[in-house]
């Protein structure tokens, strides 16, 4: 799963993937937004965008099932700041993506949605509450939002296996917020809750946030057990 490509569909390196054993699904944008799916197995019934076939101009959103459990990648917009015409597009899509996940439980109740939420959810997930209180990223708002998802019987895996630990996933590229581990949880893996019962680890690779021109995200690895998928 990739969310942030920043590249079209001819930049992305599919046909090495393929080389190496995965199947793809790209839905790429230049210089902005962008998501992918990567594969060990044939996805069926994907689609992009929005189920029902609106159209959106934003790359952010991408699906596919794979072996009974749909999986959903996610870029949800960055909103920018409180009160300002992204904010408000970000509030609106998170209310698209509720109502998407709620058809979708309908059919499917096996559901997993990766991807970069940019919420963070409580006082654990962010270095300095005080600081980020009212925030975009950390407003009561987003929070709302974010908890409505959850509300729909999922679960955030790593969350739920790591009930104290912060588990940062980004840091800003200034004043040394790595190395001061000065971070914000905003990276998520959401699912339906008996798929909790089948992570056998979740973590966060903060060693690819290291090293020349790293991204500004760790990424979060979910390893489930093969029960998960059992047509895999």
């Amino acid at each position: 799963m990739f969310t942030g490509l920043k590249c079209t569909e001819d930049k992305f390196p599919a046909e090495a993937l393929q080389k190496a054993g995965y199947r793809t699904l790209i839905w790429g944008q230049k210089t902005y937004n962008g998501v992918a799916l990567l594969s060990k197995v044939d996805p069926q019934h994907p689609w992009k965008g929005w189920p029902e076939g609106e159209s959106s101009d934003e790359a952010r959103i991408i699906a596919a099932d794979f072996g009974g459990v749909e999986v959903l990648c996610v870029y949800v917009p960055n909103g920018q700041a409180v009160g300002t015409d992204k904010f408000d597009f970000k509030m609106k899509w998170l209310g698209k993506l509720h109502e998407t996940i709620h058809q979708r439980l309908k059919k499917n109740q096996a559901i997993l949605i990766c991807g970069d939420f940019n919420i963070a959810q409580s006082d654990l997930d962010v270095h300095d509450p005080q600081q980020w209180k009212d925030q975009c990223l950390f407003s009561d708002s987003e929070k709302k939002a974010l908890n409505r998802l959850l509300e729909l019987g999922l679960v955030d895996l790593y969350r739920a296996t790591h009930p104290s630990e912060p588990g940062f996933t980004w840091w800003d590229y200034r004043s040394g917020a790595f190395p001061r581990n000065h971070g914000l949880r905003i990276d998520l893996i959401l699912a339906s809750s008996h798929l909790l019962d089948q992570v056998e680890d979740i973590y966060v690779d903060r060693n690819e946030r290291k090293g020349e021109k790293p991204s500004d995200h760790a990424p979060v690895i979910c390893v489930f057990k093969a029960a998960a998928f059992p047509s895999w």
